[in-house]
């Protein structure tokens, strides 16, 4: 069942179990944003091998942690960014949705962090998800493949992985459920 609330920043796609995809296949995105040229989004539970202290090094930074970075799309694989608790920021820092995160992407976060200035939660992600105006509206009503619903701390932070995506399905039954029969 698919619940229209609309695709807006803080929406959280889950792919349908019956999703074919390779790449969001068992996918959960958060949308981080949508404008007239359509929404943008970041895969968060797509954790790779690479780690940001490879990353912060080529900017001559020494990283104390052992962060891995999550594969956050197929567009624009250089790109880095930041989701994190919203109780921290950075120079660019950009709320999402009813600020359960928020997400920063400038060489400022990673100076502030190194002085341990650090969010509570956070994962840090390269490439991005980016659906045209209209695509994503056709995807999840024609086609299907994605279950909506807003995003909450406990599927952003609590879970990682494969137990993610279940538990972002689980969330989705509930407030299908809770839909129909409050």
């Amino acid at each position: 069942m698919i619940i229209d609330r609309g695709v807006t920043s803080g929406t959280l796609l889950v792919a349908s179990p019956t999703m074919t995809s390779d790449y969001f296949s068992r996918s959960v995105v958060l949308i981080s944003e949508k404008t007239d040229r359509g929404h943008v989004g970041y895969v968060i539970n797509k954790k790779t091998i690479a780690e940001v202290n490879a990353a912060v090094q080529n900017h001559g930074l020494v990283w104390p942690w052992q962060d891995f970075m999550f594969e956050g799309g197929p567009v624009n694989r250089s790109a880095m960014i930041m989701i994190h608790s919203p109780e921290w920021a950075s120079s660019n820092t950009m709320r999402v949705g009813s600020a359960v995160c928020a997400i920063s992407s400038d060489k400022l976060m990673f100076e502030k962090m190194i002085q341990f200035d650090v969010p509570i939660n956070r994962m840090f992600l390269f490439g991005q998800s980016v659906w045209l105006p209209g695509q994503l509206e056709r995807e999840i009503k024609h086609n299907k493949s994605w279950l909506t619903t807003p995003a909450t701390s406990a599927i952003l932070w609590d879970v990682e992985g494969e137990d993610q995506w279940t538990a972002a399905i689980d969330l989705c039954a509930t407030n299908a459920m809770n839909h129909y029969f409050a």
